[in-house]
């Protein structure tokens, strides 16, 4: 996945080379990118859970590396945007197979 992120760092850097403020956003971008592909490999080898001993409690809690992801996927959007990335994802509108007027014939 590293070479897949090289490719994506050069390709945007290469887009938008004259702009200073957008080259701030490319690096920006990337380091959120390595930083969610290594909490990848955290949960993938510790698991959804952690077990947390303190004394004699013992529970499980949420991997932190989850809440990392989260925090990290809004920022990665906002700078896809930014950058004019376009990721292909279904729209809620074309994954609705309810009749718009139908529906408001209901109400």
């Amino acid at each position: 996945m590293e070479k897949g992120i090289k490719k994506i760092e050069k390709d945007l850097l290469a887009r938008h080379a004259d702009d200073p403020i957008k080259l701030a956003k490319v690096h920006r971008y990337i380091r959120f990118l390595k930083i969610d592909l290594k909490c990848d490999t955290d949960i993938d080898n510790d698991g959804t859970t952690i077990r947390i001993e303190n004394g004699s409690q013992n529970f499980l809690k949420q991997h932190p590396a989850i809440a990392t992801k989260l925090s990290i996927s809004k920022e990665i959007e906002k700078l896809e945007d930014a950058l004019g990335i376009k990721v292909d994802t279904p729209s809620p509108s074309a994954a609705s197979t309810v009749d718009e007027k139908a529906r408001k014939s209901l109400i």
